[in-house]
């Protein structure tokens, strides 16, 4: 890793570009949590730094914002390589290792958010590493890979040779709680709204019908293993497809916070924090970019 400093940094010579954002609280007990907060496809960084950054301070997370660029991850939502091979979960769960190294974070206590593409990162994530989060909430997905073991990924839970992913434990998915929030507003045919593939049509003709679809569908996957359902649903006052007027009017960012807190108990048996790291005295941020080599299980 490469520490550009604060305020933005660049990109390392033939690097495709992958950086994340963090700030850590003036006040922040050993061992915070931390709340990651994944960008769409506009990747609006700043804003989701901006807008979450008093939340994080308030509740004493330390806040991590990743970036996947349009030409280096043009795919990043359903968890497919960029083009260096790298796969963009394994870059965040590096991010993650970093930012708790540096501040004392307990990468144990990991939430995370997404908005519109950043959602569909985020949920797929989950199914992915389901042991390595402790809540997540999603804000306005176009659509939604459902919890279906005999679909194969990105539309279920089945394993895919054509994408190289896929074969999720449905019963781990289903234990991880999670919000879904989409605006009162939201409209059919809005802003880059997927609306082909039999598969995704079927899901609802606007992103409130296919969140409470998935809601709907991740409770009845939950009661088939004799689970409670593991999803909320709700709807911000308000507020249309917009990230900034979903903070601002509809109150996503205290909802989701409320949904941290819910799930942020320590875990029993778990260190409060890495051994020999104190936490940062005073607030820090900054750009980080990655500069690891090709992990060899890169790629789907």
């Amino acid at each position: 890793m490469a520490h550009v400093g604060p305020g933005i940094g660049g990109t390392a010579q033939g690097e495709p570009g992958f950086r994340w954002r963090w700030h850590v609280p003036a006040s922040v007990a050993p061992g915070a949590g931390i709340l990651v907060s994944v960008h769409g496809i506009s990747r609006n960084v700043r804003e989701h730094l901006t807008l979450f950054r008093p939340l994080a301070d308030a509740a004493g997370l330390v806040l991590l914002v990743p970036e996947f660029p349009a030409d280096a991850f043009p795919h990043y939502q359903q968890l497919l390589a960029g083009v260096d091979g790298r796969r963009p979960d394994r870059l965040l769960l590096q991010a993650v290792r970093e930012v708790a190294a540096c501040t004392g974070a307990d990468r144990g206590r990991l939430h995370l958010f997404g908005y519109s593409g950043g959602a569909q990162f985020v949920h797929r994530f989950v199914m992915r590493h389901p042991e390595r989060v402790r809540s997540y909430a999603l804000g306005a997905a176009g659509w939604y890979t459902l919890p279906d073991p005999a679909v194969r990924f990105p539309y279920g839970l089945a394993y895919s040779r054509r994408w190289r992913n896929g074969g999720f434990d449905p019963v781990a998915l289903l234990k991880v709680p999670g919000l879904v929030l989409v605006g009162e507003r939201e409209r059919a045919g809005g802003s880059a709204l997927r609306t082909v593939g039999r598969s995704v049509v079927a899901q609802g003709e606007d992103r409130r019908a296919r969140a409470q679809c998935w809601a709907q569908a991740m409770a009845g996957a939950a009661a088939s293993h004799g689970l409670p359902a593991p999803v909320a649903y709700g709807e911000l006052p308000r507020a249309g497809h917009s990230f900034r007027r979903s903070m601002v009017r509809g109150g996503m960012g205290e909802r989701v916070l409320a949904h941290v807190e819910a799930h942020d108990a320590p875990r029993p048996g778990r260190l409060a924090r890495p051994a020999g790291i104190e936490p940062a005295p005073q607030p820090s941020e900054g750009w980080m970019i990655s500069t690891s080599p090709r992990s060899p299980d890169a790629g789907f």
